[in-house]
């Protein structure tokens, strides 16, 4: 067998083997043991056949299948396990390899599967970041299959608990944006962009990069399902804590069923949410009324929630009956505070 296929067989395999964490070390050694063979090309060729067979079994318990197209059977497990927290550089510069290497979609999902385990865990969001696996992460956005866009976007979303990270992640804030526009309503992908955007928008360092796309995320807050709401709102209340940002909200059209998300019978998720976000708009709007008075349209946040007389007022009045301390808390917040 030529060098060639050495290294197509080698892709194959790397598929199979990052079925688990365990993978990932069998992996790499596996590749270090092939580049050693691929320099004894012409020396006992005969029983290459056989020799790769009982080295993939002894490396990472499979069963090679006699044509070599591939593993036959990934149900005997692993003997290598090595558990994501212990990944080393070495073993995370293999799998960032891989993602550059191929195209297949299902060997990419295995790959970045793998490493958004290993991203759970502080040192190795480090790694990646050092070893410069963002570009090579965020780059999968890109690819035509959408669960290999998901799975990215799981990837992302552990890696940008990390402030460090967020720096450089800052840069596909718009990507992941268009994104989210674009994408299927309720989508799983549309679930993971979101998450991604929740941890990036915790600091206000990078708000200003979401400011036009404040009208998509009300209107996901009056389209989408309670996963998206909940979702959306987290981001929301991120944005509504940053005072400079309050007019930008509040110019917003508000969606149609706005109002009747303040109702004892929405889950208590969405509806806690929902009242942060808009005690944290009226306390910010007391400071922007202390400096400069604005105009809002009729069909604005703002009028529909600090309009006057409004709808709001009453239906936010009935929710200090709701048997809950947390949203009675956040009523008290809105009502309390001057308009």
């Amino acid at each position: 067998m030529g060098a060639v296929d050495e290294g197509r067989w080698a892709l194959r395999l790397a598929g199979g083997l990052l079925a688990g964490a365990g993978g990932l070390y069998a992996l790499y050694k596996l590749t270090t043991l092939n580049r050693h063979q691929e320099e004894q090309v012409g020396r006992g060729g005969g029983h290459r056949q056989s020799e790769k067979q009982n080295l993939v079994h002894r490396v990472s318990g499979l069963k090679m299948a006699a044509d070599n197209q591939g593993i036959a059977d990934t149900q005997q497990g692993f003997v290598l396990a090595k558990s994501p927290n212990a990944l080393e550089q070495q073993h995370l510069q293999v799998v960032l390899g891989l993602l550059q290497g191929t195209s297949d979609a299902s060997t990419r999902e295995l790959a970045l599967v793998t490493v958004g385990n290993s991203a759970a865990f502080t040192v190795n969001q480090n790694l990646i970041r050092n070893l410069g696996g963002h570009s090579v992460i965020a780059n999968c956005l890109f690819d035509e299959v959408t669960s290999v866009k998901v799975k990215a976007m799981n990837v992302l979303n552990n890696l940008s608990m990390n402030i460090a990270n967020q720096e450089e992640l800052k840069i596909w804030i718009p990507q992941i944006l268009e994104i989210l526009e674009t994408t299927t309503l309720n989508s799983e992908l549309q679930v993971a962009g979101l998450r991604v955007l929740t941890n990036i928008s915790v600091t206000n360092d990078y708000h200003l990069t979401m400011i036009n796309s404040i009208p998509h995320f009300l209107k996901l807050l009056g389209a989408g399902t309670e996963s998206i709401k909940v979702q959306v709102l987290k981001v929301l209340v991120n944005l509504s804590a940053n005072p400079d940002l309050t007019h930008e909200l509040l110019c917003a059209q508000a969606p149609l069923s706005f109002l009747l998300l303040f109702d004892s019978c929405v889950n208590k998720e969405v509806l806690l949410r929902l009242l942060i976000f808009v005690a944290n708009l009226k306390e910010n709007l007391n400071l922007l009324l202390d400096s400069v008075r604005y105009e809002y349209d009729v069909k604005s946040l703002h009028s529909v929630l600090f309009g006057n007389p409004t709808p709001f007022s009453h239906k936010v009045s009935t929710l200090m009956l709701y048997q809950d301390n947390e949203v009675k808390q956040q009523v008290a917040r809105i009502i309390t505070k001057r308009s």
